[in-house]
């Protein structure tokens, strides 16, 4: 258990876990509390877009300040903003305070780049998308157990669910600071670093001049429109099809929950071992398509599930191996700044991808499912271009005798080199 303790993988996964539990604990309960402070659907869909928007903005952001001051800091003040943000929403007596602590938590919640790139300083690359798998599997547990919280202290007051995620925002953050050791070194300040308006475009510049980190960027992207499309309408699709309600939706996406944390947790690693991480991805991306897919032809409880059952495969599949791709073909002193960029992307497809879906059912209850499996075909497609350097790097930075931060810290820290199945 001690080396467990000092192990940055474990510590990041659990910090990460704490973090999505309070993050899936108000999230179902929030529109009821801005209906309580007088919000209309718009109000509602506001808010909810400016969290999101503020961690579009952000997230690449924080990873480059990670890269330049630390992991450590930076993950630290952010969870230090979300203790704030779960405050002021409990406290919030108007929208525009609501819509203002939102927009702060947002902006705290903007450490997944960061909390990625410890993942990236503490793993030798032949197990990064395991590492990855690891986070990707706290982030999953955490929207299982963070619902089901919710739901049961929601009868004891509709501000309670709030101070309970500020409390767990709080043990967060302790946890970062007693424990959780610096694993990047601080960058000199005469590294022609900018700072201030540069840094909204944080990641921006140095994505747009190589093909490859533009090509996963963009797959990071469009897995996510898919996704998060899917998972905005398929309670709709049910209810029109089977007359499912809230219960039965919850058991179907508690079966993708468990499926996914699966394949992050450890079925990947296995994968990665035999196929490596570009085809790993590959094959996740299409699976996540043909699941998609079935589900245009969603009048069987059987296929809805056998399409569920494969879309989850592939997400799971897909998540880790992108970032850990990403993460083996940009530099180590990049890492949190790209990491950020790319988790930026996401959040705008979180944002879009329910919008498109939404639009797309009111023409055909089909569509946004078959328009989830050409964003999975074209995330393919650009790819493609880019197949034989992606390869090359990976190969490169596994094969390389030049990885002094991650030897270092994997002697440093016990636990690190460990296979993350071990947590």
């Amino acid at each position: 258990m001690g080396k467990m303790l000092r192990s940055p993988l474990f510590l990041m996964a659990l910090t990460i876990f704490i973090d999505f539990t309070g993050f899936g604990l108000v999230i179902p309960l929030l529109p009821f509390w801005a209906e309580h402070l007088g919000a209309n659907p718009l109000g509602v869909g506001l808010i909810l877009t400016t969290y999101a928007l503020a961690q579009f903005l952000f997230t690449p952001i924080l990873g480059k300040l990670s890269d330049r001051y630390g992991r450590r800091r930076i993950i630290l003040i952010s969870l230090c903003i979300e203790v704030l943000s779960f405050a002021l929403t409990g406290l919030a007596s108007s929208l525009p305070l609501l819509l203002a602590a939102r927009a702060i938590g947002g902006i705290g919640a903007s450490n997944i780049g960061s909390a990625q790139a410890v993942v990236s300083d503490v793993t030798p690359p032949e197990k990064r998308a395991a590492g990855m798998g690891v986070i990707g599997a706290a982030i999953g547990l955490g929207f299982t157990v963070g619902p089901a919280i919710g739901g049961l202290l929601s009868p004891h007051g509709e501000a309670t669910p709030f101070w309970v995620a500020m409390g767990l925002a709080l043990i967060n953050a302790l946890l970062v600071f007693f424990l959780l050791p610096e694993t990047r070194k601080k960058q000199n300040a005469a590294t022609g670093e900018t700072g201030g308006l540069a840094l909204l475009f944080s990641g921006w510049g140095k994505a747009i001049h190589q093909r490859t980190i533009v090509s996963l960027v963009l797959v990071n992207l469009l897995y996510t429109l898919a996704f998060a499309g899917m998972e905005s309408v398929f309670a709709l699709l049910t209810q029109k099809n089977f007359g499912w309600a809230s219960t039965q939706n919850g058991y179907v996406f508690t079966y993708v929950g468990v499926i996914v944390i699966l394949m992050q947790g450890g079925l990947v690693r296995q994968l990665v071992k035999r196929w490596g991480e570009r085809n790993v991805m590959l094959f996740g991306l299409a699976f996540l398509g043909v699941g998609l897919t079935m589900l245009v032809w969603g009048t069987s409880i059987a296929i809805i599930l056998i399409a569920v059952g494969v879309l989850s495969i592939g997400d799971g599949a897909v998540t880790p191996t992108s970032s850990a791709v990403l993460s083996l073909i940009t530099s180590e002193n990049e890492q949190g700044e790209i990491l950020g960029f790319a988790q930026g992307m996401g959040g705008l497809g979180r944002i879009f991808g329910p919008l498109i879906a939404g639009t797309l059912f009111a023409i055909n209850p089909g569509a946004p499912f078959l328009a989830g499996g050409v964003f999975a075909v074209m995330a393919i497609l650009v790819t493609l271009p880019v197949m034989n350097s992606l390869q090359k790097s990976i190969q490169t930075r596994k094969h390389s005798k030049e990885e002094p931060e991650n030897i270092h810290q994997a002697k440093k820290y016990p636990g690190v080199a460990r296979e993350p199945s071990a947590l």
